[in-house]
């Protein structure tokens, strides 16, 4: 999916907004703001993915504040959060009939995509519990696509999977969910991002949430892209791709990717996400933040 133009707006919120959280003086909340219009102004493109300007914008964000991993206390935080409340989702599923199991498991790593900055809120001062009320909340309302049962079909099909995360906290889910479709009898890939960029998990998250116990494989997926970057990931992911009988893609940022780029992708293609605009949530003829489990080829 290419950028629309309330793109541009929404991404210097975004941006501005984690300024103000990162940021200790105004002085330097102002060399940000100049920085990154400066940017957009120059690179903004309606024939390019949002998630490249948001990637450049935070970028810009790191070497202004000269900090390699911004956020490191919210991301601390959700992934903490995000592996107590996983452990429970995996003890409470584990003895559900097999299409059931997976089916729950599928819709709380969709949950767990609200566990994103930009979605839970500056300062993150939920508690656990709310936390889990909110997700559960998400869990017990209907997919707005429900493609789930085809999915479990193409999943166990697979000889080779590519299971692309999205953010911190959530990976724990997708730890779960992993688990599942290992049980399947599909060997899975999990690419990681090299680098930080707002909340996406990085290699160290995932060994925090448990990932490299239950994956075949973890890999890096390139350098600090929101989600994966067609340009810049690592030649390890552009192979894992390429090999794939199935590619699965958490999150909006990786669905702009995966979308336009899916012609190029061998394999069937899986978008796994809770959207966060109207602009994507458009794209499946639909309005406000929904919850979508959809194949796109």
């Amino acid at each position: 999916m290419r950028a629309r133009t309330g793109c541009f707006e929404c991404v210097l919120d975004d941006v501005i907004g984690a300024a103000k959280l990162e940021a200790s003086s105004q002085e330097d909340r102002e060399r940000v703001r100049v920085a990154v219009l400066d940017y957009l102004n120059g690179r903004f493109d309606l024939e390019r993915e949002p998630s490249e300007f948001i990637t450049g914008v935070h970028r810009i964000l790191k070497q202004v504040l000269g900090r390699d991993m911004p956020f490191k206390a919210l991301r601390d935080k959700c992934n903490e959060i995000g592996v107590s409340l996983s452990r429970r989702v995996e003890a409470e599923t584990e003895k559900l009939p097999d299409a059931e199991r997976f089916r729950l498991r599928l819709r709380w790593a969709i949950a767990g995509n609200e566990l994103d900055f930009r979605t839970v809120g500056a300062g993150y001062d939920m508690t656990e519990a709310d936390i889990h009320a909110r997700l559960s909340d998400s869990v017990a309302r209907p997919l707005a696509v429900d493609c789930v049962s085809e999915i479990r079909t193409i999943c166990s099909r697979a000889k080779d999977l590519l299971y692309v995360p999205d953010n911190v906290g959530e990976l724990a889910f997708d730890r779960v969910l992993v688990k599942e479709i290992r049980s399947l009898g599909a060997r899975v890939t999990v690419p990681l991002r090299g680098g930080p960029i707002t909340s996406d998990a990085v290699v160290a998250d995932g060994d925090t949430c448990g990932i490299p116990e239950v994956a075949d494989r973890v890999i890096v997926a390139g350098p600090d892209t929101l989600g994966i970057s067609w340009t810049e990931m690592s030649r390890d992911l552009r192979e894992a791709i390429a090999s794939a009988d199935v590619v699965i893609g958490k999150g909006q940022a990786n669905y702009y990717v995966l979308t336009e780029h899916k012609s190029e992708i061998p394999g069937r293609v899986v978008s796994l996400l809770r959207t966060k605009c109207d602009y994507v949530s458009g794209e499946f003829g639909l309005k406000g933040k929904v919850s979508i489990a959809t194949i796109l080829k």
